[in-house]
């Protein structure tokens, strides 16, 4: 099949917010390239919110709570119809039984060097080995079958304006992590607050709804009072995304806001420890991630970084407190 026959696309990617934002940038890349392809994703309820912000994509909903039922539901859905492509962007076993639900002449999935959890009994076609280390790297070489090689940062976006009373400038902090132990300290977070209010900058925390994330928010405020905006559990994913598309720069440790921020072009000061930046970091802002990764590694493997898989994570409850926050400091007065 020659590439401009390709007409009809699906996508399989169902989580996390990050990655599904890596896979945005490349979607809307291969969009761009090929403005009469008709793109169909399947992805999960939170992050179709965020898909839906992408012109010119049909988003499907599969809600894995839904188990052998949905599935059904969905091979009923897309029965009608056999795609030239799919991009399976997702390793994960129940990814992969997705994709089954979805007639594909193509199926292409990662290098055998990238692929987990059997991804290769589903796929037909294999990508090339992705040319850097990152995910979204490796997303990138799934979709060279489609001519692309780059991803659209920042992308364009169908974003709500915002009435929430922000100032002009301001700086966000996310503060939580999808894990409690991948959240930086409260004193930590508050010296940021010190530092950017002595430089009068509005602190603006933003997060999620879940009880422990709202809890930390209100530790990391409360003696702040009204200098801080507090955001967390109050916007919606597009708002959350505005908000962060107007902030002069957003800290955060590895989690969904962090490349929310990146699909919006706001710069990232990426606080990282578990897992290689190199990897899952801000993708345009390696050079200002605060990492403790590769000593942590060394530490608990006994081996560098360069000897270990590509995707060896540290597990160290307390990785995050090895952040210190004199360098996230210096770091910060040299972005704003």
């Amino acid at each position: 099949m020659q590439q401009e026959n390709i007409q009809h696309l699906a996508v399989i990617r169902l989580s996390a917010l990050g990655d599904v934002c890596h896979a945005m940038a490349v979607v809307q890349s291969i969009i761009k390239r090929n403005p009469s392809i008709q793109v169909t994703w399947v992805t999960s309820p939170l992050e179709a919110n965020l898909v839906r912000l992408l012109d010119g994509v049909r988003v499907v909903v599969y809600d894995k709570k839904s188990g052998f039922s949905g599935l059904l539901a969905l091979r009923a859905l897309l029965s009608d119809q056999t795609f030239d492509v799919l991009l399976h962007l997702q390793w994960s076993f129940r990814a992969s039984v997705v994709s089954r639900m979805i007639k594909a002449k193509r199926r292409i999935g990662f290098a055998l060097s990238h692929s987990r959890e059997k991804q290769h009994w589903f796929v037909n076609e294999y990508a090339p080995e992705p040319k850097g280390e990152h995910v979204l790297d490796s997303f990138l070489s799934i979709a060279s079958v489609l001519g692309v090689s780059e991803p659209t940062l920042p992308c364009e976006l169908i974003l709500p304006e915002l009435d929430l009373g922000l100032p002009d400038h301001y700086v966000v902090i996310n503060p939580s992590a999808s894990k409690e132990d991948r959240n930086w300290t409260i004193e930590g977070y508050q010296a940021v607050i010190e530092r950017l209010l002595a430089k009068g900058l509005r602190p603006v925390i933003t997060g999620g709804p879940s009880v422990a994330e709202v809890a930390f928010a209100e530790q990391i405020v409360s003696s702040y009072a009204d200098r801080v905006i507090n955001l967390v559990g109050k916007t919606q994913l597009n708002v959350m995304l505005a908000v962060l598309k107007g902030a002069s720069l957003v800290v955060s440790p590895d989690t969904g806001p962090a490349h929310m921020a990146t699909l919006v072009g706001t710069p990232v000061l990426g606080l990282y420890a578990h897992s290689n930046p190199r990897r899952t970091g801000p993708y345009c802002d390696l050079d200002k991630v605060q990492s403790v990764y590769e000593e942590l590694v060394v530490k608990e493997y006994q081996k560098p970084v360069a000897e270990l898989p590509w995707s060896t994570r540290v597990h160290d409850p307390k990785a995050m407190q090895h952040i210190r926050i004199e360098q996230v400091l210096t770091v910060l007065d040299t972005l704003i």
